[in-house]
């Protein structure tokens, strides 16, 4: 499936560079007006190039004579460029991206100035916001987190944080390689959402398109497509690299939305595409809420990470953070 990303920016800089040209042709233009010596110059340039390759297609041995008759009429050029305080330049288009003029290809790959409209209209497209900006791996606090045991969990909070922490950072930076997709069961307030949006943000930023959603608002979109016959969201949630639904179980789902949510998750599975989902339900409740199928999806695709401790957004509060 192609992605409409790379498309629209192809077109994008197909479009700037077609004006580059197009104000070049014009600057040509002006110039040749304003400076008919000019004009000539290129003609007789012209003219003569054209008379001497005639010349080596009948077999005559013009090489040198070509070569010193065009090099005395640049040089003339040169000269008639420099009276009027002009140069080459002034006639080329002047392209958006000087590596690639505006093809996005260099090397053999994409160029960088591609790669980085990719990642600029991957961010625009993932629903995160602004919450990218002060949310990372780095700023992750496991300090909120006690590190004493609590309840019949076989590890403190900040023990199990670690290895949530570290199972999502290994998620992100070998994203290509991981088998699972990631589940996080927990509480409100215990960073689901945090390590969510840390996930999106390294690989946005290393270029792979990432949908973060709410489940409440994924599951509308799934019900305004029954009415859609172009179908662009479900095939928005189909292709992206990664798919991330906020709060599942949030939402009230119908027959029509869970059958469309399921055949999401055959299909990602199916081309190898992973999801990242965020619950404060149960693993047994998915059962429940969305049938078998579903559930069964969730419990062998998935690795289900298990958040607990103590609300941070409460901690903040009393903390008078804000």
């Amino acid at each position: 499936m192609a992605n409409p990303i790379y498309a629209a920016i192809r077109q994008e800089l197909e479009q700037k560079r077609r004006e580059a040209q197009r104000a070049a042709k014009q600057r040509k233009s002006e110039i040749y007006a304003k400076i008919p010596a000019l004009s000539e110059l290129d003609r007789e340039m012209s003219l003569k190039a054209a008379e001497y390759s005639m010349r080596i297609i009948n077999g005559e041995d013009v090489d040198n004579e070509m070569k010193e008759a065009l090099a005395k009429l640049s040089e003339r050029k040169k000269a008639c460029l420099l009276e009027h305080g002009l140069t080459g330049a002034d006639f080329e288009p002047h392209y958006s991206c000087p590596v690639c003029h505006d093809t996005g290809v260099a090397d053999g790959g994409y160029c960088s100035c591609f790669k980085a409209r990719v990642i600029e209209e991957n961010f625009n497209s993932s629903n995160i916001g602004k919450t990218l900006d002060y949310q990372s791996f780095d700023s992750f606090d496991l300090n909120f987190y006690p590190d004493e045991k609590t309840d019949n969990y076989p590890c403190t909070p900040r023990e199990n944080m670690k290895r949530n922490l570290a199972v999502c950072q290994t998620f992100a930076d070998k994203f290509d390689f991981v088998k699972k997709s990631l589940l996080l069961i927990g509480g409100t307030g215990l960073g689901k959402t945090f390590l969510s949006t840390c996930v999106a943000k390294r690989l946005l930023m290393s270029g792979k398109s990432v949908i973060y959603i709410s489940a409440v608002d994924f599951f509308k979109r799934i019900e305004k497509s029954r009415f859609d016959a172009s179908d662009s969201d479900i095939r928005m949630f189909e292709s992206c690299d990664l798919l991330i639904i906020d709060d599942l179980g949030t939402e009230a789902p119908s027959v029509y939305t869970t059958a469309v949510f399921s055949d999401i998750l055959d299909k990602r599975w199916r081309c190898g595409k992973k999801l990242m989902i965020s619950s404060n339900n149960r693993l047994t409740d998915f059962e429940r809420l969305y049938g078998e199928r579903v559930f069964s999806r969730l419990a062998g695709g998935f690795e289900c990470l298990l958040f607990y401790g103590r609300d941070i957004r409460v901690q903040k509060f009393m903390n008078g953070d804000s």
